[in-house]
């Protein structure tokens, strides 16, 4: 047998290796005569490949017989057979798709290449299959410019604090949300709904919105049918999340020994004794010596998350339809906090002749969400959070008989026992009709209308409590809390788009807009209820009983235009103009007029660019100047006309009379803020992979509208004025990198962006100071204002020779906060006030990083943020005071004669002490909130095609993923730098841990 094989191989081992001869190829590889370096060429079939160098040349060793594959990005793929030739030049095509990339933009679309404006956009993949909670937490560091702060994990207001461009206004500063042409809110939409995300940062992309536009625009397109046959796709994920980060507080044996210490420090007596002391440590009397940990008993939800989305899609040539379903479940990690939030969307596309297209979208969301309460105060979760942060770990969660430990404001987790006592519920209906007659080449004309209807009922319970025989908190109070919202609009356009010569490529859009808005509000109270258990206003006594309601209208017209140009698509140029009415202002005043101008040129088409083209592929310049107003800065709807208030007495006749007087003082003259932007922009391409954008800019809002205090003679309340002025400057850049090496691909995306604001005006003033917090002018919104420190008093000999502590006179000793005398003036009072650092981050940067290696794909997102410092106040850090503070674990490092090499303050019994953050604000008790937090982990794998032949399933992909994965940070132990709050009573920032996938049939 041996002999037999031995003879095969000898004999038949030439042909064999005949068939397969490997040659050596080279080449090269050109677009129009102009080298490509970098370009991939790849065995079919294989790992075998290789790159062209900077001059375009390649070497690659294959079969005689193979295939090669060449790629690169923005050119079409090519693949050319050997068929034993050893010297082969290639010529690649740019890819037309590529050519063509279109970005959404106010009422319509551009190609990429051809903006003028600065818009940033993401593409509807990036969200899709994450189990996000919201979509604002989905826009996490993807996009330049757009800061997106996510303070909270409670179920159903999770929603991140969105900024574009930085804070433009005092008042409300959030951008305006447009879904599929209509406003609306990022709560109307499903991620996996989305197709398209763009933003509109600069006032070049956004004066066709005008008067709304002022802090950017955020512009959604919904998914439509393709033509095709149905395609079905339900994607699912399951997960549970846990506190990115929490306290850590001191158990009982560890806070009775500081007490003890705080109290000889005050010259008291100490409270616990040695045995008290022993019980705390061996825990063998749980009742009387207990060693409560109260964040466990706090955080004892599941934490339990579920999406599930269903969707089909298909088409004809004359009908397209869409249309999806989506459930999430989630379950806090507190126990009776949670929601259920259910969606359903259908865009339906009829075109009954080539130049007639009709689109009917419609939308709805309900989502029902609970939370326990407090029984004293109510206000949901934050009192609860609150004292559960305070309450000492002596005080017993029960007691041996079964009822509570309590402190003076009760038990923090009994209240939590009591069920939810808090119910949200929301109903969003919307509704979108649209024709579009496309009466020539290059012009159509269409009509859209929207009906939004927004439907809410809380309701709010204070359930009555016997603690225990000596504590009771009641009765028994129910509020009742209706409103609705209507919005209905309608928009009419005509587009026109047309080349002229080949070289002139014109286009003009002009429209019409008018809306109106309704809101109306219905209260009702009761107390004194019979039962906990019949939450019924009925039920509740009419004692005492409070009924109240209003409504609110608001209507605006408008007329906006926009004119495009390009010579060749080198030269570019575009002109926007819109003005608003408005029935928020005075008649005199209630037009609003925006414009804006931008233009662009493409250096990279020049003849004079043609020698390093090659290297840098394209090359454009953009500058802008624009106008955008802001009326919707106020909640007040109607600030320009004097209103009455009722119940007023006047003694007439001897009698008391009830009658109406004004109450509030109104001013006919007001007007929008206005705010004006200039901008100056570079979009590079560089060896055809990397692409990069650099933006500069300034903003500055003018007559923001403050309030203002009438004259005393008029005896009436303070009134708006426009009396501020607001000043911006930043620069944004973003690049984005995609490469393939092999079977793997591999792309990167980053952006950083700094931002900085002044105060110019400030309603007449040099300085506002509210709380730990400044306005003033020459300076950045909201900084933070109070006294330097520079270490600690070591001994008494340093406290004498140090200024006067005038803020505590006498009270001043070793291990206190040692105050700067900024003054010099021998003493340190509220002159030696200063900045201390600014709440707001100045840099914000995000990074995307994505590889795909055969089936398998991953996905990482972080963002981060540097320059902004947070404020923590007893609450937070502790205090050793009592039965209703704890010290965090911090207080173990405290200054004590025997541990001077410390920067932690001694120890005291108080929570207003002259080391204690309550009373004065100082440098030493501001924490830089700087991070770099991984946002989003993505693991995925397609399960083989030859896998699910015959089972009708064209795609299955399972996929792990992890949100909030960890964080870098200094900032304060325990606390999450994007939720730095002051008294730390906000439901946690959470993590969540998932598994899922993606069925398509």
């Amino acid at each position: 047998m041996k002999k037999l094989l031995l003879t095969f191989i000898v004999v038949f081992l030439p042909y064999i290796m005949l068939g397969q001869e490997t040659i050596e190829i080279t080449g090269t590889v050109t677009d129009n005569s102009m080298s490509l370096p970098g370009v991939n060429i790849v065995e079919k079939g294989t790992n075998n490949g290789t790159m062209t160098d900077f001059d375009g040349n390649y070497t690659i060793q294959t079969p005689s017989n193979a295939v090669l594959v060449i790629s690169y990005m923005g050119y079409a793929t090519k693949e050319i057979e050997v068929n034993g030739k050893t010297n082969i030049d290639i010529v690649l095509e740019q890819d037309a798709a590529a050519l063509d990339e279109v970005v959404v933009v106010g009422f319509g679309t551009q190609k990429k290449v051809n903006l003028t404006g600065s818009v940033a956009s993401v593409d509807g993949d990036m969200l899709e299959d994450r189990p996000m909670t919201s979509v604002s937490a989905g826009l996490s560091g993807l996009l330049p410019g757009v800061s997106v702060n996510q303070s909270s994990g409670m179920p159903g207001n999770d929603g991140g604090t969105i900024r574009i461009r930085g804070t433009g206004t005092l008042n409300q500063a959030s951008p305006m949300v447009v879904i599929d042409g209509v406003e609306g809110s990022l709560n109307d939409v499903q991620p996996n709904d989305i197709a398209n995300i763009s933003v509109l940062k600069d006032a070049a992309s956004a004066a066709i919105y005008g008067s709304k536009a002022a802090n950017g625009v955020i512009l959604i397109t919904t998914k439509t049918g393709k033509t095709g046959e149905p395609s079905v796709r339900l994607t699912s994920n399951f997960g549970w999340q846990s506190a990115t980060r929490l306290p850590d507080y001191l158990g009982s044996y560890d806070y009775a020994v500081l007490y003890n210490e705080a109290l000889t420090n005050s010259g008291k007596a100490p409270k616990f004794d040695e045995n008290d002391l022993e019980l705390f440590q061996n825990g063998s009397a749980p009742y009387s010596h207990p060693n409560t940990d109260w964040q466990d008993l706090l955080y004892q939800g599941s934490g339990f998350v579920t999406t599930n989305n269903l969707g089909i899609s298909g088409g004809t040539e004359y009908t397209k339809y869409r249309a999806s379903l989506n459930y999430q479940k989630q379950d806090g990690i507190i126990k009776h906090t949670g929601k259920d939030e259910y969606n359903a969307r259908v865009n339906l596309t009829i075109t009954p002749k080539k130049w007639l297209t009709t689109n009917l979208n419609l939308s709805y969301t309900q989502m029902d969400r609970e939370q326990p309460n407090n029984t004293y105060v109510g206000g949901g979760l934050d009192q609860i959070i609150r004292q559960t942060n305070r309450i000492a770990p002596w005080i017993p969660y029960k007691n041996e008989d079964g009822s509570y430990g309590t402190i003076s404001d009760g038990n923090p987790i009994s209240w939590i026992d009591m069920g939810p006592q808090i119910n949200y519920n929301r109903k969003t209906f919307v509704g979108i009709g649209s024709i579009q007659a496309d009466l020539f080449e290059g012009f159509n004309v269409k009509a859209l209308m929207s009906h939004r209807n927004v439907e809410e009922d809380n309701s709010e319970m204070n359930k009555e409590i016997q603690y225990n025989e000596n504590k009771y908190h009641g009765p028994t109070k129910l509020t009742e809390d209706l409103r609705t919202t209507t919005r209905n609009t309608l928009d009419l356009t005509a587009n026109y788009n047309k080349t002229f010569e080949n070289v002139h490529n014109v286009g003009a859009l002009v429209g019409y807009h008018a809306e109106s808005y309704n809101f109306k509000r219905t209260t009702a109270y009761r107390e004194n209820f019979p039962s906990n258990e019949l939450p019924n206003l009925d039920a509740g006594s009419t004692n005492g009983m409070k009924n109240t309601g209003y409504t609110r209208e608001l209507n605006m017209t408008s007329w906006f235009g926009r004119l495009n140009y390009d010579y060749q698509g080198r030269y570019l140029f575009e002109a926007n103009l819109r003005a608003d009415a408005s029935s928020r202002f005075a008649e005199d005043n209630r037009v609003g007029v925006f414009p804006s101008f931008s233009a662009g040129w493409r250096i990279s088409d020049e003849n004079f660019f043609e020698g390093i083209k090659s290297t840098v592929n394209n090359l454009k310049l953009r500058g802008s100047w624009g106008q955008l107003g802001n009326q919707d800065a106020l909640n007040d709807y109607y600030p320009t006309v004097p209103t009455l208030g009722l119940g007023i007495d006047y003694p007439f006749n001897s009698e008391i009379n009830s009658g109406a007087a004004i109450a509030n003082a109104k001013n006919a003259a007001l007007i929008w803020e206005k705010t004006t932007s200039y901008g100056l922009g570079i979009d590079a391409r560089l060896l055809y992979k990397l692409n990069v954008t650099i933006d500069i800019y300034k903003k500055l809002t003018e007559g923001i509208i403050m309030q203002v205090p009438a004259p005393n003679e008029f005896a009436l309340n303070n009134f708006y004025d426009n009396v501020g002025k607001l000043d911006n400057k930043g620069i944004e850049v973003s690049l984005d990198y995609t490469e393939t090496f092999g079977e793997i691909d591999f792309g990167f995306g980053g952006n950083v962006a700094y931002n900085k604001n002044e105060l110019v005006e400030l309603a007449g003033t040099n300085e506002v100071i509210s709380g730990r917090q400044i306005r003033k002018l020459g300076e950045s919104l909201d900084s933070w204002y109070g006294y330097k420190t520079d270490g600690l008093h070591q001994n008494q000999e340093d406290i004498d020779a140090y200024p006067t502590n005038t803020l505590y006179p006498g009270q001043i000793q070793p291990g206190d906060l040692r105050y700067v005398d900024i003054t010099n003036d021998g003493k340190v009072d509220a002159n030696d006030r200063v900045l201390l650092g600014n709440s707001t981050p100045t840099l914000n940067f995000g990074a995307n990083l994505s590889l795909a290696y055969k089936n398998f794909d991953l996905l990482a997102i972080f963002q981060g943020a540097t320059g902004g410092y947070g404020y923590m106040d007893f609450d937070a850090i502790g205090a050793v005071n009592g039965d209703g503070q704890k010290p965090s674990a911090m207080w173990l490092n405290r200054w004590t004669p025997e541990n001077t090499n410390t920067n932690v303050p001694r120890l005291i019994d108080a929570i207003n002490g002259p080391s204690m953050p309550q009373n004065s604000t100082t440098s030493y008790w501001l924490r830089s909130t700087d991070y770099l937090r991984m946002k989003n982990l993505q693991l995925g794998y397609n399960i083989p095609t030859n896998v699910l032949d015959g089972w009708n399933i064209s795609k299955l992909r399972v996929y792990y993923t992890a949100q909030n994965l960890f964080t870098i940070t200094n900032y304060l132990k325990g606390w999450d730098p994007e939720a730095p709050s002051g008294r730390g009573s906000g439901y946690p920032v959470v993590m969540t841990n998932s598994i899922g996938f993606n069925l398509t049939f």
